[in-house]
């Protein structure tokens, strides 16, 4: 892919992450009028989540993955249309596809780290097919850490976040589903040459972070 491809798929996945990020914000002023206070708080919550990315290119000069923002954006739009437009109940398997969609974009994340790791820094060298390995392990990892944390909520507030033992196995079988799809799709990526290409700008910035230090 050349220099001209690579800048039109990222203005095109920038402007994906802004409308989305819009239609947000009019899920926020629908959840205002309705008097959705739970809406209201998660649709504040996602959009401060959803300008992550662009808070850390404009204050730390640290570029993410145009991927990475869409699928970031795409998880929070999908959570709070859900709690808003009360998708959740309405859709079947929408709790599913949210879930999906939010394990998804952790083994993503797993597998940039590990790979700038292992590209960039002495201290990990790692076959394409291990850096899969602990993506899954780690995917499955987070999953049981999030359930802790649904349960431990419940305990604490007396809540319902889960559903019972039925929710609670179906949610670490889709970690696992989705921690296994993103390992399958990154070594492809890194096999064609790919992967590199869509973490470029960060790998850069990675590797100057190395360099300077190991100048101190």
């Amino acid at each position: 892919m050349d220099e001209v491809q690579k800048h039109n798929f990222s203005r095109r996945g920038i402007v994906t992450s802004h409308i989305l990020k819009v239609v947000m914000v009019l899920l926020l002023i629908i959840a205002i009028w309705n008097k959705n206070w739970t809406g209201v708080f998660g649709c504040i919550l996602g959009i401060m989540l959803s300008i992550i990315p662009s808070i850390l290119k404009r204050n730390y000069n640290v570029t993410l993955p145009w991927i990475l923002d869409i699928l970031i954006a795409f998880a929070l739009f999908l959570h709070i249309g859900g709690v808003v437009l009360n998708a959740y109940q309405v859709i079947p398997f929408y709790d599913t596809i949210t879930h999906f969609f939010s394990s998804i974009i952790v083994a993503f994340l797993a597998f940039i780290v590990i790979y700038l790791l292992d590209e960039y820094w002495d201290g990990l060298h790692m076959d394409k097919y291990a850096m899969a390995f602990v993506v899954i392990i780690f995917t499955i990892a987070m999953g049981v850490i999030w359930e802790f944390f649904e349960w431990t909520i419940d305990f604490l507030f007396g809540t319902q976040e889960q559903w019972g033992l039925y929710d609670t196995m179906k949610d670490l079988f889709i970690d696992t589903i989705a921690g296994i799809f993103m390992a399958f799709i990154g070594v492809n990526l890194i096999k064609k040459g790919k992967f590199q290409e869509i973490i470029d700008d960060l790998g850069k910035q990675f590797n100057n972070f190395i360099i300077n230090r190991k100048k101190y």
